[in-house]
């Protein structure tokens, strides 16, 4: 099933379970403004419920997730206390299918333990209800909670396995395109190898013979070597140009690699702040840039609190920079974990460094290398 066809069945689940629960319970409590309290509690709940499946914002903002979650969770203590029978309890299982999105497996239980625990106490202390009926209500809704955390938390690693799939094909997409350039680069060196092994030896081997010649024959043939030097030394000029010319086209388009990249990763709002302004000569380099951006995109994929990148390439006369900046989750900080050990090893391959940079709400990764055009006389 795609994915919004997914996302769109569960929503109306939880519609329809909310709606289930304002039908069958009503209002029991009898201390001042019960009934207000009592739909206020659906309208809480159903707003939070709402604004986490409709608002984007709410999804990649951690803190503005815990609000809605909260303002749900008072919509269902207003309900539970004021209708006091476990029809209510409904309320949690549709609160249940949203905590694998925002929370472990592991807290998410624990959350509804605790919640349940204290429905319990209510019960069996407040309102005095018998052990036995309690149980039941308490452990058959329980059930039906871990039900929809199991399915929700199957949803979330389904969705966690395509993002990294994703991942992998674009960086795969972009190596291939490196891979691509890199080929017809070398195509290239050989043939300007060739042409300049080959033609050029043999060329200036007929000048130095019609150079000897020239001294050697009488005058009325010397024009005509004269001409035939002029034509192979024009010849072999045009053989050199041809090989330069091969050699300084035969550049990689990073830019290229890096578009091909992100447009492989659709979920991803990345924005090419300032670009190459010509192509690369070297491979290393080309390719432990690009290496080094897969690898901070993924970093920010993993840390980032929105799918938001900003890259910046600069070339100086003697260095490249590379600028990886993405807002991220003051919770979860990157740590120096493997990933940003790679950047750093291939940055000290070709004598440059990885630098980290962070403020409240940003993540900014460095690198620069030093870099010295070939020029090809």
């Amino acid at each position: 099933m795609p994915k919004e066809d997914k996302q769109i069945t569960l929503l109306i689940a939880g519609v329809l379970a909310w709606f289930a629960v304002l039908m069958i319970t009503q209002v029991r409590a009898s201390f001042l403004l019960a009934n207000e309290v009592y739909f206020a509690g659906f309208g809480f709940f159903l707003a939070g419920f709402l604004a986490i499946n409709f608002l984007t914002k709410a999804k990649q903002r951690t803190w503005l997730a815990s609000g809605f979650i909260l303002l749900q969770l008072i919509g269902f203590v207003f309900v539970f206390m004021t209708s006091r029978t476990s029809d209510a309890l409904i309320l949690l299982v549709v609160f249940a299918g949203q905590l694998p999105f925002f929370l472990s497996q592991r807290q998410s239980i624990a959350v509804l333990v605790l919640i349940d625990g204290l429905c319990l106490a209510t019960f069996l202390l407040m309102w005095e209800r018998g052990v036995n009926a309690s149980l039941i209500a308490i452990t058959l809704n329980l059930a039906f909670q871990c039900f929809a955390l199991s399915v929700a938390h199957i949803a979330v690693r389904e969705s966690n396995a395509r993002v990294a799939l994703e991942q992998a094909n674009a960086e795969l997409v972009s190596t291939r395109s490196l891979l691509e350039q890199t080929s017809r680069q070398a195509e290239r060196l050989k043939l300007s190898r060739d042409l300049h092994d080959i033609c050029g030896h043999q060329l200036t081997g007929l000048l130095l013979n019609l150079e000897y010649l020239s001294k050697t024959v009488p005058e009325p043939q010397q024009r005509g070597i004269d001409e035939t030097k002029q034509i192979a030394k024009d010849l072999l000029n045009d053989i050199r140009a041809v090989v330069r010319q091969n050699k300084q086209s035969a550049q990689l388009d990073l830019n290229a690699a890096i578009d091909s990249l992100f447009a492989h990763l659709p979920h991803v709002n990345a924005t090419f702040n300032q670009r190459l302004a010509a192509p690369l000569l070297s491979v290393h380099h080309a390719e432990v840039l690009l290496r080094i951006c897969q690898e901070a995109v993924s970093n920010a994929l993993r840390y980032g609190s929105e799918k938001r990148l900003a890259i910046s390439l600069t070339k100086l006369p003697d260095t490249i920079l590379l600028d990886v900046t993405n807002p991220y989750k003051a919770r979860t900080q990157p740590r120096q974990g493997s990933g940003l050990q790679n950047m750093q090893e291939r940055a000290t391959e070709l004598g440059g460094k990885v630098t980290i940079e962070k403020d409240e709400n940003q993540w900014k990764v460095s690198v620069s290398l030093p870099y010295k055009e070939q020029h090809y006389d």
